[in-house]
Formats: structure tokens, C-alpha cells, sequence
């Protein structure tokens, strides 16, 4: 069996795990639910048990993988040749397409990409506009000739920065950056081949240019550090591919001995030349290094002053937020853009956060990269989905100031306008910080509050119909999935990830007030509150001739915590899940609730769940 892309992130996160880890973090990291990855578990044992390895898992501690050193980096093994046997998903039919057309200095037919990317003829004719298109960013067309087919055109220094961005995407497979670290620190050759690109021309080379650079590094003692030395053997790969069918950068003059330095990067190239039986070229030699022909010089200060300006502008525009009055976020950027274009050797970047920045802030990061590509279309060097997420870094660093000084202006709409208002705004408040309530209102003033006040957002426990401003329908009292739909209301309105809407748990739990009026009213209404989301979140419905009883009894619970007389006695076996419900649940409404009296309010499951038992035939029977 094979396992899906979810599936392999699971193992490789498992695998990469130094202990256990819960159901719920790995939810988490492929974003997904709980239950979801409770059924990938069910596959990801199975395949693992074909290849001799167990899945462990067990309470309150979590899921591990119990494998040997070697049994896991067999496992690794298996998960990367899987990523080359399903490389040829949709977007990336486009890249195994480019590195194909970069092979040769001729037309390539459509029959024979058809043919080495294995889909039908007009799924190639879609990708092949697709990746025209995608060509644009880098200054590089797709010609067509009738009978001859497709070839890439563009000057040489473009059409291998955009290989050098398609390989360095390659690198956002965390695995495979780390275990290239891994063996330059160590100076350890790869046991297997690593697969790069999946194209074996490309894959080849890489792996044979990696070897030469290790070999080198046991003789010369030092080596340049991993970030620096990985970008100079992709650029070698590109280059003695490319230079191999007399593609070059520019002319054919040739280096000479006693113009190299002999440092390490130059010892490394001249070796893979030599390998290779490819001429040492001044031009080529000089990208080799980094040193790009015709150079771009770093803007000025005062050019790179509105740069910064116009990039902070253009990205607020596009994502529909005001970044201009951040001065931190144009002193932060300003720095950022001056070390990277300052540079006068351009390096390949490698970002680990790429992946998780697209997942998370997708519209940010569409809009960075397209302010950036048309600020710096010039500079093609520095354009890489890595470039871009460092400086979404700075933005993201801008939205979360803002969400925490931010508030969205809420109006609530309920039976009279009063009465509850105490418990909901002690309940969203501690649940939802970031929010401002400015008035409640029964339904007959809802219209005039909202006039009055201009809430950004309304919620209310009926239906409002043909108001400009957004509504969210509630309960009376808002429960759980209330506050779900309230908080991811004001997670958008604010611009932020949901995840960063944190609830803020009561400082001080509810204590009786000198008020015995609206103390007495809170007291009721927290009690009813609590009850209703024990009877909404516990799995076991109540059976109706416990359901009084029940409801006496949590009614009477809130009372004992409040007064600190709680049932006391040893801790008891139950469900930890269950346990861990009935206690959420107080807490959110500031309650310290003990092990004995959960174990109280769990005994009404048990009764409801054995007369469920007992079968259909109970229906209307006499106790």
C-alpha cells in the first residue's frame, strides 16, 4: 500500500519525533481534525507493519513510532521515494516540465513531454499555458513552432535563476535539507542517492557534485558553511548541464590558472568541470561563484527608502490592511531589503518557514510576492519563494501588534437588551480579547444601537435580516460553538490566523459579591450556562429520568465550588477525555472543579449509558 501526502508528513513528523507526540499536534501540523488523523493512524499502522515497525501509542502520553535508528532511516528512505513516485502532481507536472525543456537547446515535441510526464494530451496542452504564464515572473517565454514543438527562451542568466528557484523549492522538504546539513557537517556521504527533482538528468548530477564536494572538504580541513556550499553545487548542476550543450552565459573565454584564487568554492568547481571535460569559462566560472555578469548594483539609500515605503503600500492594499503607520515594520523591512540586495555575491536562500507562511498566510504571502516581483524584476537573483517569506516574517510580526492592540466593535442583540449581560461579557471577554462590546440591545433597539454606534460586527439570538454590517447567530447563552464562530468572525475581520485569537482564562474564579442581587442572578445563570454545555459536549445523552437530578446536581456543584466545600476523596479511574471535558467547561466559566466531584457528574453517564444498554424495549417502562 501506498501512503497519501498527509499520511507521509504524519510518519515523517513521527519519525523526526524525539518522544511521543499527541493526536492533537499532529492535527495540528497538516491541518486537519483530530478524528482525521485518528484514521490516517489506522493506514500509516498497517504500512508500517509491512515494513517491521510498530505505531505505539497510549494514554496521556501519545503516539510514537518504536523503530531503530537504521529502521527509520530505512523509513525515510521509503517516504522519499514515494514523494519521487507521486512527484507529477498538477503544479509540479509544470516544473518537471521546465527542468525537461532546460535539458536541451532544441524543440521538444508535446508527444514527447506527454509521454515523460504520463498524462493526456490535452492535460499537457492546459499545463503548457499554465507554465507560459508562470515563465513571465522570470523574464523567460515558451516559444512554439509549428512540427518542432517547445523550447524555452530567454538569456542564460534567467533561464538558470529559474532553475536555481525550482531546485531551491525542492529544498522545503525538510528531510532532504537536513540530511544535506547533516552530511556536509560531517563530512559523511549520503548512503543512497537523494532525489532532488525527480529528474534523473538533474538528480545525477547534484548527487555526483556533492560527493566531489565532500571528498574535497576531507582534504582541505575547512569548508565553506552548508547554506553557502549547497547553493554553489545547485548552481554547478545547472551549469555543467547546461554548459554540456553549449549553453552559456556568455562568451568563450577562458579562465586561467593563476586567475582562480584556489579557495575551496574554486578547487570544487574546477574538479567538476574536469570531471564533467567541460572548459573553465569566465563568465559561467563567475556564476559558479555567484558573481553574476552585468551585476545589479545595490540601490541607494534613498531609492531603497521608498522602495520600502512603496512595498509596505502595495501589500496593505492588496490584503486589505494598513501596514503605513507601523514605523517598526518600515525600519525592520528597510534593513531586511538592504542586507539582501546589498549583497554583492547573490546566494540561493533556504527558508523553513516558506511551506508553513503559504498554509497559514496565503493572501499575504501572494501579496509580497507580487509586489516584490515587480519592485525587483531587475534582480531576478534574489526572487525566490524564500526571499519572500523572510519579508512576510516582518509583516507578520506588524498583524500581530495590531491584533493585540486591535479590538472589533461588537453589538449584541438580545431577548430585553439586559438581564445577562454580566455572564456574556465575562464569557467573551475571557474567551475572545480581542473584541469591544458596545451596547446591548433587545430586538425592537437593535437598529438604533447599530445606527448609533456602527459595530463592525453583530451577534444576536435571532435573525437579522438586510443590515449592512455582519451578524453571527447565537444562543441565549453562547456556547462553545458560539464562541467558535464569534472568534473566527473577528479572527477575519482583524486579518490574523485564527490561532491567534487566544482566550485569556478569568484571572480570579466567581466569588460571592456584596451585591446578593446580581450576585444571586449571576450565580443562576452560570450555573444553567455550565449545565447546558455538560449536556452539549459529554458523548452520552442523559437518560430523561436522570435528567432533573442531573441538572440538580451540576446546579448544586457550582455551588459547593463557590463556597469551597467540594466533595473530597481519592481520584478515580475515569476516561481522561471525559475528565478533561467536565473540567474545561468550569474552567471557562473560572470554576476549579476537583477529581471527586467529576467523578460525581460522570456517574450520571454511566447510569444513562446502562440503560441505553438495556435496549429500545425501555421506552415509557416504570421505575
Amino acid at each position: 500500500m501506498s501512503l497519501s501526502n498527509r499520511q507521509r508528513q504524519i510518519v515523517l513528523q513521527l519519525i523526526s519525533a524525539e518522544g511521543a507526540v499527541t493526536a492533537k499536534q499532529l492535527a495540528e501540523s497538516v491541518a486537519v481534525s483530530v478524528r482525521t488523523v485518528k484514521y490516517d493512524l489506522t493506514d500509516i499502522r498497517d504500512w508500517l507493519a509491512a515494513k517491521d515497525s510498530v505505531l505505539k501509542s497510549a494514554p496521556r502520553k501519545g503516539i510514537w513510532i518504536e523503530a531503530s535508528e537504521a529502521a527509520r532511516t530505512a523509513l525515510r528512505e521509503k517516504i522519499d521515494d514515494q514523494l519521487a513516485d507521486n512527484y507529477l502532481a498538477p503544479n509540479e507536472r509544470i516544473l518537471r516540465m521546465i527542468l525537461i525543456l532546460s535539458q536541451t537547446g532544441d524543440y521538444t515535441t508535446q508527444q514527447q513531454l506527454q509521454a515523460r510526464v504520463n498524462v493526456s494530451q490535452t492535460t499537457v496542452n492546459n499545463d503548457l499555458k499554465k507554465l507560459a504564464v508562470y515563465l513571465e515572473q522570470f523574464n523567460v517565454k515558451l516559444i512554439s513552432k509549428n512540427y518542432y514543438g517547445y523550447k524555452l527562451n530567454g538569456t542564460e542568466l534567467a533561464i538558470r535563476r529559474l532553475l536555481e528557484q525550482l531546485i531551491t523549492q525542492q529544498l522545503n522538504r525538510k528531510t532532504l535539507m537536513a540530511e544535506l546539513v547533516d552530511s556536509l557537517n560531517t563530512k559523511t556521504e549520503p548512503k543512497r542517492a537523494l532525489v532532488l527533482t525527480g529528474e534523473a538528468t538533474f538528480d545525477h548530477a547534484f548527487n555526483t557534485i556533492l560527493k566531489e564536494a565532500i571528498r574535497l572538504g576531507k582534504q582541505e580541513g575547512d569548508m565553506p558553511d552548508p547554506s553557502t556550499l549547497i547553493a554553489t553545487i545547485i548552481r554547478l548542476t545547472i551549469g555543467v548541464i547546461r554548459q554540456g550543450f553549449n549553453q552559456l552565459v556568455n562568451s568563450y573565454h577562458r579562465v586561467e590558472q593563476s586567475q582562480t584564487d584556489q579557495q575551496y568554492s574554486d578547487k570544487l568547481i574546477m574538479r567538476t568541470l574536469d570531471f564533467y571535460n567541460l572548459p573553465a569559462l569566465t563568465d559561467d566560472y563567475d556564476y559558479y561563484l555567484g558573481q553574476s555578469v552585468n551585476e545589479k548594483v545595490a540601490p541607494q539609500d534613498h531609492n531603497l527608502v521608498a522602495m520600502t515605503h512603496r512595498i509596505i503600500l502595495a501589500v496593505g492594499a492588496l490584503v486589505d490592511h494598513d501596514f503605513s503607520h507601523d514605523s517598526q515594520l518600515q525600519e525592520n523591512l528597510y534593513l531586511h531589503l538592504s542586507q539582501s540586495l546589498g549583497k554583492k555575491s547573490q546566494l540561493l536562500e533556504y527558508s523553513p518557514f516558506t511551506q508553513d507562511i503559504k498554509q497559514e498566510y496565503p493572501a499575504l504571502f501572494e501579496a509580497i510576492e507580487k509586489t516584490v516581483n515587480k519592485e525587483l524584476a531587475g534582480d531576478q537573483a534574489v526572487l525566490s519563494e524564500a526571499f519572500v517569506s523572510f519579508i512576510a516574517l516582518h509583516f507578520m510580526v506588524s498583524l500581530n501588534r495590531d491584533s493585540q492592540m486591535r479590538t472589533v466593535r461588537v453589538a449584541y442583540v438580545c431577548a430585553t437588551g439586559i438581564g445577562i449581560t454580566n455572564l456574556i461579557q465575562q464569557r467573551i471577554a475571557s474567551a475572545i480579547p480581542n473584541i469591544e462590546l458596545v451596547g446591548f440591545a433587545s430586538i425592537d433597539d437593535a437598529r438604533a444601537l447599530i445606527a448609533r454606534e456602527h459595530p463592525e460586527l453583530v451577534i444576536s439570538v435571532f435573525p437579522l435580516k438586510n443590515l449592512e454590517v455582519q451578524v453571527i447567530e447565537v444562543r441565549p447563552l453562547p456556547n462553545a460553538a458560539d464562541i467558535a464562530a464569534i472568534r473566527g468572525a473577528v479572527a477575519k475581520k482583524l486579518q490574523v490566523p485564527l490561532a491567534q485569537i487566544k482566550s485569556q482564562q478569568p484571572v480570579v474564579p466567581i466569588r460571592p459579591k456584596p451585591n446578593l442581587e446580581q450576585q444571586t442572578q449571576q450565580t443562576i445563570l452560570t450555573m444553567f450556562s455550565i449545565y447546558s454545555e455538560l449536556k452539549q459536549q459529554l458523548p452520552t445523552t442523559i437518560d430523561p429520568y436522570y435528567g432533573d437530578a442531573f441538572m440538580m446536581h451540576v446546579f448544586l456543584a457550582v455551588q459547593r465550588i463557590m463556597f469551597d466545600k467540594q466533595y473530597q476523596g481519592k481520584p478515580n479511574q475515569d476516561d481522561p477525555k471525559l475528565v478533561g471535558t467536565v473540567e474545561h467547561v468550569f474552567s471557562d466559566h473560572g470554576l476549579a472543579i476537583n477529581r471527586a466531584e467529576v467523578h460525581a457528574i460522570l456517574e450520571y453517564l454511566s447510569l444513562s449509558h446502562e440503560v441505553s444498554q438495556e435496549g429500545d424495549d425501555t421506552t415509557g417502562r416504570e421505575r
